[in-house]
């Protein structure tokens, strides 16, 4: 396990409050057919990230915001829709939920990084989590 992927006990128990616990592993197969329906590719690392963290409506009380990756995507959401974040992060983007109440996108990458429609949340989902509610780490596009 990297540095990043050790998250704070603030971060543990607020996602354990969510219903998250580690070796968590949902079914993903509507998810994934919805994404593929709107011409995104599944890439492993999405696939892991959904798995371990799909489904889940976080109530971060830190920052008073929801986080929720639970959420199906419209057509709306049609691969190509977000080539300025894709060109920012230098790679394909698939979208997995909504964060700070529904006001950001939040995005996986073909490699495992994570990404909000602002920038960069982490190289890791549990880093990203973790920068996300402890609210340091977070990089804004054109910062890395």
């Amino acid at each position: 396990m990297k540095t990043g992927d050790i998250p704070t006990k603030e971060t543990l128990k607020i996602l354990r409050d969510s219903g998250w616990y580690a070796g968590r592993k949902i079914d993903i197969t509507e998810i994934k057919e919805d994404l593929e329906q709107r011409g995104y590719v599944v890439f492993p690392t999405v696939e892991d990230f959904m798995r371990e963290f799909g489904d889940l409506v976080i109530e971060d009380t830190v920052n008073e915001e929801t986080h929720n990756t639970s959420i199906r995507f419209t057509d709306y959401y049609r691969h190509g829709s977000f080539k300025s974040e894709e060109q920012y992060a230098g790679e394909k983007l698939v979208p997995v939920g909504m964060i700070d109440s529904d006001n950001l996108l939040l995005f996986v990458s073909e490699s495992g990084k994570v990404y909000c429609s602002t920038g960069k949340l982490g190289d890791s989902a549990m880093e990203a989590w973790d920068h996300l509610i402890s609210g340091h780490g977070f990089m804004p596009w054109g910062m890395f």
